[in-house]
């Protein structure tokens, strides 16, 4: 099995190989990008995530001009947060948080204050792919709409907001990228970045997120093009 030892945005990785896996080679798409399928794309992202390498590049604008930045890293067995200080802190699963340089092969225990910042900077990174919960039923149901468009040379990027069928005048709403190449089709496109409020002790926090990925190949993989070099390859 093959390991792309590097970290990837979606559109790099998907522009330097391609390879053969069931839930990447998908039909092309013969209708126009159905924004209610949103919902779909999310599941498909997550299922994707769940099986790989989840990376979340994650800024938190908590002052005027004040910001978080930190890096999230989620392999099914581990997490892991490095925040601009260069400090990191892994989660083994089913264990407790810890200040580890080696994805927790050694490390010191963190304190319980420190473990719960950590434990809320992990579930921001994650909260855009989970099921959305709604606070005031007085703005109707969930609404998707298709606000931006870009096409670029080998792909086109999706932007959808997450509204509601009364939305507030002043309101700000969350909103999705996916990506597309020319094989993808509505329901399975990836996401790519996230911005929204988050409610955080009271206050609304404006978060923008970059998602990528480092995928394992199946075995009988085949790279045909932008082959990185041998020391960004790990074979297992």
């Amino acid at each position: 099995m093959l390991l792309i030892n590097r970290l990837y945005t979606i559109r790099e990785f998907m522009n330097r190989i391609a390879f053969l896996a069931v839930f990447l080679i998908l039909p092309l798409g013969l209708r126009a990008q159905d924004p209610n399928l949103a919902p779909d794309d999310l599941k498909f992202t997550q299922g994707v995530a769940d099986a790989n390498h989840l990376i979340a590049q994650v800024r938190l604008q908590v002052g005027e001009n004040d910001f978080v930045r930190f890096r999230y890293d989620r392999y099914p067995e581990l997490k892991q947060i490095k925040d601009e200080n260069g400090f990191a802190y892994t989660q083994l699963k089913g264990k407790e948080w810890m200040k580890s340089d080696d994805w927790g092969k050694t490390g010191v225990p963190v304190k319980p204050g420190k473990a719960g910042d950590l434990d809320v900077f992990a579930s921001m990174a994650e909260s855009p792919l989970g099921q959305a919960v709604t606070h005031d039923n007085s703005q109707g149901k969930t609404v998707w709409k298709l606000v931006a468009k870009k096409k670029k040379v080998d792909f086109e990027l999706y932007t959808y907001e997450r509204s509601r069928e009364k939305p507030k005048t002043n309101g700000v709403y969350p909103r999705y990228t996916f990506i597309k190449y020319k094989n993808d089709k509505d329901g399975q496109l990836l996401l790519e970045h996230f911005s929204a409020q988050m409610r955080s002790e009271g206050k609304l926090i404006p978060v923008e997120i970059e998602f990528g990925f480092m995928i394992l190949m199946p075995p009988g993989s085949v790279i045909i093009e932008g082959v990185p070099s041998k020391k960004e390859i790990k074979c297992q």
